[in-house]
């Protein structure tokens, strides 16, 4: 084998690790997911058990509405954050999907071997497998590394 062959390989190699360390370290993602999800549905079941004690009530007190109206603008914050943060834990999730594809995709290749005897596989046919500039951003960085 070639000294610039081996020298792809590397690369290849090292940009593939880099794409798994990368999956691990997002893979915690899960549980938060699940709890922001779990929180926002209690936080709704709150609201509106505090509407229902309100429309209960026989008598107002204008101390407990105002109260009750902070809380529920209070809730209405959280719930907002949360949607917030669900959706950047859900682009998380949808970037680390995308670099399992990748490495699955390239394994796979690499491993059927469908280049002609003699070639191997480059990191540019792995970048050809990315859906995202993230991906990009993080082989470029991998290459500028290895360059260095």
């Amino acid at each position: 084998m070639g000294e610039t062959a081996e020298a792809n390989e590397r690369l290849v190699c090292a940009i593939l690790a880099e794409q798994v360390s990368t999956l691990r370290d997002r893979m915690d993602a899960s549980s938060a997911f699940d709890l922001l999800w779990r929180t926002s549905a209690l936080l709704s079941w709150l609201s509106g058990l505090l509407g229902d004690l309100t429309r209960q009530a026989t008598h107002t007190n204008p101390v407990q509405e105002r109260e009750r109206t902070e809380a529920i603008a209070e809730i209405a914050e959280i719930r907002r954050a949360l949607d917030e943060l669900a959706f950047l834990q859900a682009q998380r999730q949808d970037f680390a999907k995308q670099i399992a594809d990748c490495v699955v995709e390239a394994l796979e290749r690499m491993a059927v071997a469908e280049m002609p005897a003699g070639t191997s596989f480059s990191s540019s046919d792995l970048a050809a497998l990315y859906v995202s500039d993230d991906q990009r951003k993080l082989h470029e960085a991998v290459v500028n590394r290895m360059q260095s």
